[in-house]
């Protein structure tokens, strides 16, 4: 598997693009499309496997790692959430940076200068690389511009982390047929329910 692939979307929406896309993975592993919609992540050895398929190494991951991992997931995926209405998310951005002290010294976060693009990359492998290079890419992404267009899904029971194309930010779900049309659906019952 590519380090920089998404993964399968619903409803065939498109990808985050470039290394935006390694984030959009990472926030999306709680939920395995493939897997009946269980975490990705549901233990060590599966976040090992996860790190293993996007070449980060043989190492195994540790209880730590995991949490680790998934402290900076939901951190990103708060943050995502924010990028609905331009809020903000400060406690989100405060485990940013406290992850990111922890674990960018250990990964080797370096900068690159390609001819057409400057970016952080990571020259080692193993958990802390992966998390040093989702937040790597998320600041270069907020420098850019192109963090703002990812969003988590606001629906109740989703939460997926999709690419907004839309010219003017307006996207709010996942998949309009999936999330929209059920809380259009849930609003309307109780709105009926309550003129009852």
């Amino acid at each position: 598997m590519d380090r920089y692939d998404a993964g399968r979307q619903p409803a065939g929406r498109a990808p985050a693009p470039g290394r935006l896309a390694f984030v959009q993975a990472f926030l999306n592993s709680f939920w395995d499309l493939d897997a009946g919609g269980a975490d990705g992540w549901s233990d060590p050895a599966a976040y090992g496997r996860w790190l293993r398929e996007r070449g980060f190494g043989p190492d195994a991951a540790t209880a730590a790692d995991l949490a680790r991992a998934v402290d900076l997931r939901e951190a990103l995926r708060a943050l995502a959430r924010a990028n609905h209405d331009d809020a903000r998310a400060p406690e989100a951005e405060e485990t940013l940076d406290r992850i990111a002290n922890a674990v960018a010294p250990r990964a080797w976060l370096t900068p690159r200068f390609a001819r057409d693009r400057t970016y952080l990359d990571v020259a080692g492998d193993g958990p802390d690389a992966a998390l040093a290079l989702a937040l790597g890419i998320v600041f270069a992404a907020r420098l850019d511009g192109t963090w703002a267009r990812l969003k988590a899904c606001p629906h109740a029971h989703c939460g997926w982390a999709f690419y907004d194309r839309s010219r003017n930010r307006s996207s709010q779900w996942c998949s309009m047929r999936i999330c929209g049309n059920r809380t259009k659906g849930a609003r309307h019952r109780e709105r009926t329910a309550a003129r009852r």
